[in-house]
């Protein structure tokens, strides 16, 4: 079996369509993660039927960490913004049978999805990720799928925006098994909560953390 994971923070105007649509092409269990919401979004949930538990209200690491240590099994986790194919859901569990983390790797972004200085640090961070590591990989998608045996390896650290490259650094320190699924990236309903400095700063310093210090793995 494997856990859906929703991690939300006031994503009332598409927490409710995601889990419909997680419905649609799974019928494994469903938890959302929620970052002390204003908006209702917990609640949203509560009333579908889904489990909802709550994180530190650290950031977004601190949330999947969270999520992590509540489920038992493999995991795919994906933002809760409508920004990604929860369609593809299925094949992500699927691939966890022969590898150990599943990265949907954004290769296609529709229409005013992404800001054009978005797109710039995008690609400046999957370039920079490439260099010190030598894969070319999605460091920042909100995508993935895990196995149990992953996430209890990795050890994760991080409470912020620099969960998802610590994912990806940690897997290839490792010699994880690791998949890319290409996916589209689609405009998000409401508001994004990533911080062009303060973020990129986060991401960035995971990178060189992962990469040099022993302590970061």
């Amino acid at each position: 079996m494997t856990t859906i994971i929703l991690p939300t923070k006031n994503e009332s105007e598409s927490i409710r369509e995601t889990i419909e649509r997680v419905r649609c092409v799974c019928a494994d269990p469903i938890v959302v993660v929620d970052g002390n919401s204003t908006d209702g979004t917990a609640d949203i949930a509560l009333r579908m039927g889904v489990q909802v538990i709550s994180d530190n209200g650290l950031g977004k690491g601190d949330a999947l960490r969270v999520a992590f240590d509540y489920a038992d099994d493999d995991v795919v986790f994906v933002d809760a913004d409508d920004t990604y194919p929860i369609e593809r859901i299925p094949e992500f569990i699927d691939a966890l049978r022969d590898c150990d983390v599943v990265i949907g790797e954004r290769t296609e972004f529709t229409a005013g999805s992404l800001p054009i200085l978005l797109r710039i640090g995008d690609l400046a961070s999957r370039t920079m990720f490439r260099i010190l590591y030598g894969e070319r990989l999605d460091n920042l998608t909100g995508f993935r799928g895990m196995t149990r045996d992953a996430i209890l390896r990795m050890n994760l650290m991080s409470n912020g925006f620099g969960i998802e490259t610590e994912i990806t650094a940690k897997a290839v320190r490792l010699g994880l098994r690791i998949t890319n699924i290409p996916i589209a990236y689609r405009l998000r309903a409401g508001r994004s909560k990533f911080n062009p400095i303060k973020d990129g700063i986060v991401v960035v310093s995971a990178m060189v953390r992962y990469r040099f210090f022993s302590g970061g793995r």
